[in-house]
């Protein structure tokens, strides 16, 4: 009778070693189903959502900073963080047991976008653009916020160039995709309002943030409402046909799931 019951409990632990293996994670489809957490206002946020369709109501929770979002990752709270692939290595680097599945949610690259024709703004600010990569401006800038925790950065500490004898340069945004953009108080922070802003004082202009819905944003600058926008854009054919765009200064930005290396069994 021992033997029996010590063969039953070996094979229910089997059993249940078995369960646990084919319940990893392996493809990105899998998620359909499962909690996920993106970060407020994101890219992260609108895959998450997409991915989870109608479910995305008892599914997803969305956390001001990257920091709280592998937070709940690492307590069981959820099953993936879907946040942006530069930021997801570095807490790969800085925190054990974490995984990024191989398959990528999104790939894009984003540059600045100006209107139709506007040719002599659009070489200048590609000049810039040339720089800032060649300076390690540009790199500077995303470094400082792709740690996920950014609440030590004020607006007041970015220059603006305030009283610039060029005049003002009026950039179109929608503040609620950080790390690109984002409102604190009555001001603005985040890459895009940065790289901006060394953009504005190159030009000797000063740099005037016009936050709006992000549909908006290509109306806006075709109309000259603002001289061009910045708000994370993905570059597009169709983009294309109804304004210009400066060269890449994000190309092949991912989009990716970040899970427990506990929980993940990469398909071969």
């Amino acid at each position: 009778m021992r033997k029996l019951a010590v063969c039953l409990l070996v094979l229910a632990v089997l059993a249940g070693v078995c369960s646990a293996e084919e319940g990893k994670l392996k493809t990105v489809a899998q998620l359909k189903t499962e909690r996920l957490a993106a970060q407020r206002g994101t890219v992260g946020q609108f895959l998450a959502e997409d991915l989870l369709g109608d479910k995305k109501g008892s599914l997803l929770t969305t956390f001001e900073k990257y920091v709280d979002a592998i937070a709940a990752l690492r307590q069981g709270k959820v099953r993936a963080v879907v946040m942006d692939e530069m930021p997801a290595k570095r807490f790969l680097n800085e925190v054990e047991g974490l995984a990024i599945m191989s398959e990528a949610l999104s790939e894009e690259n984003y540059a600045i976008g100006f209107r139709k024709g506007n040719t002599e703004l659009v070489g200048k600010v590609n000049e810039i653009l040339a720089e800032m990569k060649a300076n390690g401006t540009l790199d500077a800038i995303f470094a400082k916020y792709l740690n996920g925790d950014y609440s030590s950065v004020k607006p007041e500490d970015i220059d603006f160039n305030k009283g610039a004898k060029g005049g003002k340069l009026y950039v179109g945004t929608e503040a609620g995709f950080a790390p690109y953009e984002l409102r604190v108080g009555s001001g603005f922070i985040g890459i895009d309002v940065e790289m901006c802003a060394y953009i504005a004082k190159k030009l000797d202009r000063e740099l005037v943030i016009e936050n709006m819905n992000f549909d908006a944003l290509p109306m806006a600058v075709s109309t000259n409402k603002v001289d061009m926008i910045c708000a994370g854009i993905t570059v597009t054919d169709e983009r294309r046909e109804n304004m210009d765009f400066s060269e890449n200064y994000v190309v092949g930005a991912k989009q990716v799931a970040v899970v427990r290396a506990d929980d993940y069994e990469p398909e071969k």
